[in-house]
């Protein structure tokens, strides 16, 4: 039984979820974690200028969803072309590299939650949260900035030393 057009522009309307209608579940969840996760670390982190990303998310998924639902041709559940390249480079799926980086991310996700719903409540009572909240966003701020320099210079380091970072004809 084909999947009905109105039914799959109906589900798109939650990211992920025409997709999962479709048939394309690896595709549908992806699209959910990420438009979740965003949503959860703007929210959480107070990182508002992430929310940008969400409409782009959502208007993905539903255009997507319309121009697959009108294809007669099988559709194929591969990863989205934002996970795609992560998931083709080689140096990741040889030291499981993803997984402990998925791990760093959720464990500072943790520290930032307990700092926000913890921490800062019981600062509050003694400091400004007027200062308190400035200083929550430079330390996150900093963090940022400091995984975006490491992140750079790692990888030069690996291209000076002549390992391949990514081979795609491999």
């Amino acid at each position: 039984m084909k999947p009905s057009k109105k039914l799959a522009l109906f589900f798109s309307l939650m990211p992920g979820a025409g997709h999962m209608y479709l048939g394309l579940i690896r595709q549908g969840i992806q699209l959910m974690l990420l438009f979740f996760a965003i949503m959860f670390m703007s929210r959480s982190f107070d990182m508002d200028f992430l929310e940008i990303f969400l409409p782009i998310i959502w208007f993905y998924s539903i255009f997507d969803v319309r121009s697959k639902s009108k294809k007669e041709d099988p559709l194929v559940d591969a990863d989205l072309p934002l996970f795609a390249d992560v998931a083709s480079m080689k140096y990741f799926s040889n030291e499981n590299l993803v997984e402990k980086y998925i791990a760093y991310i959720l464990i500072l996700m943790g520290v930032f939650s307990m700092i926000n719903n913890f921490l800062i409540p019981i600062l509050s009572k003694y400091i400004d949260y007027y200062y308190i909240r400035y200083g929550k966003s430079l330390v996150i701020s900093i963090l940022l900035i400091s995984t975006g320099i490491y992140m750079i210079k790692n990888k030069k380091l690996k291209l000076k030393s002549g390992d391949k970072v990514c081979n795609p004809e491999e």
